[in-house]
């Protein structure tokens, strides 16, 4: 079963400037990433440094949203925060992928007996059931969430209550942005474009300076879209390295993996497209599906 989509579809409405769906679809095919492979499956990802270091506790995370279909927001308190990612999105808890550090799972490093961060705030044989439930044949321990639920119960582990703040920093979290599967779905969601032409972004805002910071590799690709609203917010994606450490994005394409998700690429993910923020700080990806089997309902 797929997850519902709930950032992409149909847009509210057109602006008298053509068709929308087409626009959109020209556009990705301009930036390389526009054509589905036939029964491929395509999702999106987005990791950055505030899911890290204030992602616990949530009370988005509890055991039966981990395993639910319902798609959620993850970090509410941040929705004002940033208006070109995570707030916009609804998050499929059940692959969403918790990394859990070396350290922090064996009770090594800056924890344990004589660590300054004293003990774990868990027990070595939860420590084991987390290794149990992790996806084989990566080099980390990675969990995705309809896996972590039911350990987290077994050991009473509450990752909604105050005690889930040692969490932060130690366990990082990718999140899967909740789509239809569909490449389209995808990078309408990736792009934030999945709204219609009236949310766009537009040059002079807070987060667009005014200013030709487009990278030279996409400049004429995005001057060969026709429609104004959709070249200019995909401008503003689609930024030189050094703007970007600032303001928009910069579009990685396939070149590399942004902002520490190539976890995805560990467990068979193909890379169709991805944009890092800031100095490394987040990252979003448009990945091919490996195949594996989705998550099923609670119960």
């Amino acid at each position: 079963m797929t997850s519902e989509p709930t950032t992409a579809g149909e847009p509210e409405s057109r602006d008298g400037t053509g068709d929308w769906d087409g626009a959109l679809s020209h556009a990705f095919e301009l930036l390389g990433a526009g054509v589905a492979d036939p029964g491929a499956r395509y999702a999106v990802y987005y990791e950055d440094e505030p899911l890290s270091e204030y992602g616990f506790p949530n009370r988005w995370l509890t055991g039966q949203a981990l395993t639910s279909a319902e798609a959620v927001p993850l970090l509410e308190h941040l929705a004002d925060d940033y208006p070109l990612a995570m707030p916009l999105w609804q998050f499929d808890l059940r692959e969403t992928l918790f990394r859990f550090n070396r350290d922090f799972l064996d009770g090594t490093g800056p924890w344990g007996e004589g660590g300054h961060l004293g003990p774990r705030p868990f027990d070595d044989a939860f420590a084991a059931d987390v290794r149990a439930a992790s996806i084989p044949g990566i080099d980390e321990t990675a969990v995705r969430g309809a896996e972590l639920a039911p350990v987290l119960g077994r050991h009473g582990v509450d990752l909604t209550r105050e005690e889930a703040e040692q969490f932060n920093l130690w366990v990082t979290v990718l999140a899967r942005v909740a789509t239809d599967g569909t490449l389209a779905d995808a990078m309408r969601a990736a792009t934030l474009t999945w709204r219609g032409p009236e949310h766009l972004q537009r040059p002079g805002t807070e987060w667009y300076p005014t200013g030709d910071h487009v990278d030279r590799r996409w400049r004429d690709a995005l001057d060969a879209v026709e429609h104004p609203g959709l070249r200019d917010h995909l401008r503003l994606l689609c930024f030189d390295a050094h703007s970007a450490r600032a303001d928009g994005a910069y579009y990685c394409g396939t070149e590399y993996w942004p902002a520490r998700t190539g976890t995805l690429g560990d467990i068979g993910c193909i890379l169709v497209a991805g944009w890092e923020f800031g100095e490394a700080q987040a990252g979003t990806v448009v990945v091919r599906l490996p195949g594996e089997p989705v998550a099923t309902d609670a119960g």
